[in-house]
């Protein structure tokens, strides 16, 4: 029985779900009990099946055949109880992110870890696990790339007890001046048609003016959708194609997906000409679909690798990650957000509203985080150097 605790323990320490107590419970006594052993779900897992499993059945099932690759390494149940945790988590995550399990990069794999707010060493051993996977799969696959081995080497599994990061407030600047400044939004000839190039820039800038702006997550705008922007009929969207003025008041409605709270973000000015005039070309193109920030103009959702790929290009665009020993993400465009808000003389109770946390101490705690980065840049505290939400 010592082992089941200590398999519970480090399960909830590595942030996996209570129920997974149940499952522990379940395999335990089976194991003692002479019974066959169930997965999670209840069906048999016919492990002989699995141990041959090739890289389509990987891709197909990644849960089954992860339960043969444990089976197949004779891991001690508790153990594998872990382990089939975690792999869990991160397919979990992989779906919300709309990430194909199997396909992650190094830096989608350190986004994940970050997501988790491990500490180090459970960051490592989530890598290495990743990485292990990888290694499996590269017998079936000749020269298939291990994205955790880079993560390892680019120190990306590492982190540290506070691995939350933000853009220093000249690394701001610089993005807003150089990518979502109203005069350098490009105006397209609307007679002569617009462009999949034109389409594509003015989404991807309004795109990175929100996720900095309002801290969303990439999840959340992926699935943002026009009719929850509030403060767009003072003047319309057409309004946009001269160049909004700051202060406009723009808002998004939201609603947190596990437990049905709605929220209203409050965009920062610099998002509001950015964000009309992307509605403005899309209306223009006759984009279909009621999403924000769709892949095409047929209305598809993009792929989350999509937007991670859009945010790094316009940060290397604008600078940001000339001199940057820190990673940027859009997760990194959240945190910014929140210290933004700090700066303005916000309350971290109301942070955490206005960014949708799970609960009010998650703005505590980032708070804190902000402090101690700002510590470590050599920043003075509660600088007040941030814009006004509007």
């Amino acid at each position: 029985m010592a082992r089941y605790h200590g398999a519970a323990a480090f399960c909830k320490r590595l942030r996996v779900p209570g129920c997974l107590q149940c499952t522990h419970r379940r395999f335990f006594a089976a194991r003692h009990s002479g019974a066959p052993l169930t997965t999670p779900s209840g069906a048999d897992p016919q492990p002989d099946a699995l141990f041959d499993a090739d890289l389509d059945a990987w891709h197909r099932q990644p849960e089954r055949a992860f339960d043969g690759w444990l089976a197949s390494h004779g891991f001690r149940h508790g153990t594998a109880v872990v382990y089939r945790a975690m792999w869990g988590k991160l397919l979990r995550w992989s779906g919300e992110q709309g990430l194909p399990p199997l396909t992650w990069s190094a830096g989608q794999i350190g986004a994940f870890l970050d997501a988790q707010d491990l500490h180090k060493r459970h960051r490592y051993r989530y890598a290495r696990l990743i990485e292990r996977v990888f290694h499996h799969l590269s017998l079936l696959q000749q020269n298939l790339h291990n994205p955790a081995s880079q993560a390892v080497k680019n120190h990306l599994a590492e982190g540290d007890n506070d691995p939350t990061a933000f853009l220093l407030p000249g690394e701001r600047d610089l993005l807003v001046a150089r990518v979502l400044s109203p005069d350098g939004l490009e105006r397209p000839d609307l007679s002569r048609g617009i462009s999949p190039t034109q389409w594509k820039r003015a989404r991807d800038v309004a795109l990175i003016a929100v996720l900095l702006g309002g801290g969303l997550k990439v999840a959340e705008v992926r699935a943002l959708r026009v009719e929850t922007i509030d403060g767009l009929d003072e003047r319309g969207e057409g309004g946009a194609q001269e160049g909004a003025q700051e202060g406009a008041g723009l808002a998004l409605r939201m609603v947190r997906p596990d437990n049905g709270r709605a929220y209203t973000v409050p965009l920062f000015p610099f998002a509001d000409a950015p964000l009309r005039h992307w509605l403005a070309l899309r209306a223009a193109a006759g984009t279909l679909g009621e999403l924000v920030f769709p892949a095409m103009a047929n209305g598809r959702p993009m792929h989350a690798a999509s937007i991670y790929r859009r945010v790094e290009l316009l940060l290397e665009e604008a600078g940001v990650l000339a001199g940057r020993r820190e990673r940027a993400s859009p997760q990194t465009l959240r945190n910014t957000c929140g210290a933004m808000h700090f700066d303005a003389g916000t309350a971290p109770a109301r942070v955490a509203q206005v960014l949708g946390m799970r609960d009010l101490e998650s703005g505590w705690r980032l708070h804190a985080a902000y402090e101690a980065w700002q510590a470590r840049a050599g920043l003075p505290p509660a600088a007040s150097t941030a814009p006004q939400p509007s």
